[in-house]
């Protein structure tokens, strides 16, 4: 339940919220007719939960539905209890029967993809060189072989 409360907060806020703010510049600028907001206000919240349910498909690796519709569920509750806060009444998701299969596409896609995931302690990922992270295990190999000398014959790490 972590990873899925963290997908949706890390990758579907921000990509809905970037989304809605991208779409309300452009429907201000063109000024575009009154049917064309709650399109400019479901894409973006569509675009978020795929992504929720895809991140939170790839980190879990298995539950892809579930995953997925759990994602779009607490992303799109999260958007209805702000907009319900906002105009002060409370009304049916309708877009709920929408976000919910978007989502679950999104943890299909997410379990069953090929790349890899991402390595959380990698020294390429920290910025640490290769040959910094080697010589300091060859360090620490000396130091053991110091603190048992018997043991010192053949298993000696060399330098590097």
């Amino acid at each position: 339940m972590f990873e899925i409360v963290l997908s949706v907060l890390l990758c579907g806020v921000p990509v809905s919220c970037a989304g809605m703010l991208g779409t309300a510049a452009l429907l201000t600028v063109t000024d575009a007719p009154h049917f064309c907001f709650r399109a400019g206000a479901a894409l973006p919240l569509l675009c978020g939960t795929f992504l929720a349910g895809f991140r939170a498909g790839k980190r879990i690796r298995r539950n892809g539905l579930r995953c997925g519709a759990s994602a779009a569920f607490l992303l799109t509750l999260l958007w209805y209890a702000a907009v319900c806060i906002c105009i002060r009444r409370i009304g049916v998701p309708r877009l709920l029967l929408l976000t919910v299969p978007c989502g679950m596409l999104g943890g299909v896609l997410g379990v069953n993809t090929k790349l890899p995931l991402p390595q959380r302690h990698s020294h390429a990922a920290s910025g640490v060189p290769r040959r910094l992270s080697l010589s300091c295990k060859a360090a620490a190999g000396k130091r053991r072989a110091r603190r048992n000398p018997s043991k010192s014959g053949a298993e000696q790490p060399k330098n590097c």
